[in-house]
């Protein structure tokens, strides 16, 4: 255990003067601002402004997530070849705490986007009745069904490279955007890139208290949303053990 925070701390550190910060602080205001604006400009109901907010957002997710891990592969590509984390003794720790640092980042940069919409819409002249649950409890679903893209990206970065990464991380961004639409029909449960935004949407409906049946379909999207992670997660901590700093795209 104090192993482990220790190398969170060493990450903390070696990503003080990073761009990974500043990303979580500036995409989420520059995010929010465009939504604000969109608010302002239609003429639709809340519920349809606070539904759109997290459609855009869990669009944009697989995205960002592949930029911001593949900061932290390159940062450590570049120094040396990994030198910094192939000479310490337990590497998977060290793949852990980057993973948890980039957790902790994304939950912190969706509470942010998501405070800061709900506090500026009546300053922009937008009366929001809503209680503030209704939006927080999507968020938090929208991060915690993205696990799985923090995991995946990590695994592309460290083994294929960044625009590898970078590349699935729009294919992942465009397909989301396509199990919103009537192909998602059928489908989208058993997509990571559907489950995210579908439950998002599903968890707003139900805590604006909607009345809303639990069908099989979301039961399934749960199961196999905490499957897939679960699979990922000891796929990248296995290979992640025997990594020698060398990419496939090599």
């Amino acid at each position: 255990m104090i192993e482990s925070v220790q190398y969170i701390k060493s990450d903390l550190y070696k990503l003080k003067h990073s761009a990974l910060f500043w990303l979580h602080i500036i995409l989420p205001i520059c995010g929010t601002s465009l939504m604000l604006l969109y608010s302002m400009l239609t003429h639709i109901s809340i519920e349809n402004k606070v539904a759109a907010f997290f459609q855009i957002f869990a669009i944009a997710y697989p995205f960002v997530i592949s930029i911001v891990c593949s900061i932290i592969s390159e940062q450590e590509i570049l120094a040396g070849n990994c030198q910094n984390i192939l000479t310490l003794p337990c590497r998977r720790k060290v793949i852990s705490a980057k993973l948890f640092i980039l957790l902790v980042f994304g939950l912190f940069s969706m509470v942010f986007s998501s405070v800061l919409f709900y506090l500026l819409l009546p300053i922009v002249g937008i009366e929001i009745e809503l209680p503030f649950l209704s939006v927080l409890i999507p968020t938090l679903v929208l991060w915690g069904s993205n696990i799985v893209f923090y995991i995946l990206s990590l695994l592309l970065a460290f083994g294929f490279g960044k625009n590898v990464c970078i590349g699935i991380g729009v294919l992942g961004s465009l397909l989301t955007a396509l199990m919103q639409t009537g192909l998602g029909t059928g489908l989208w449960y058993v997509m990571p890139y559907g489950i995210g935004i579908r439950l998002t949407e599903y968890s707003f409906i139900s805590s604006i208290n909607i009345p809303m049946e639990i069908n099989k379909e979301i039961e399934i999207a749960i199961i196999c949303d905490i499957i897939i992670t679960m699979v990922l997660l000891i796929t990248l901590i296995a290979w992640f053990s025997h990594y020698s700093g060398k990419r496939a795209a090599e």
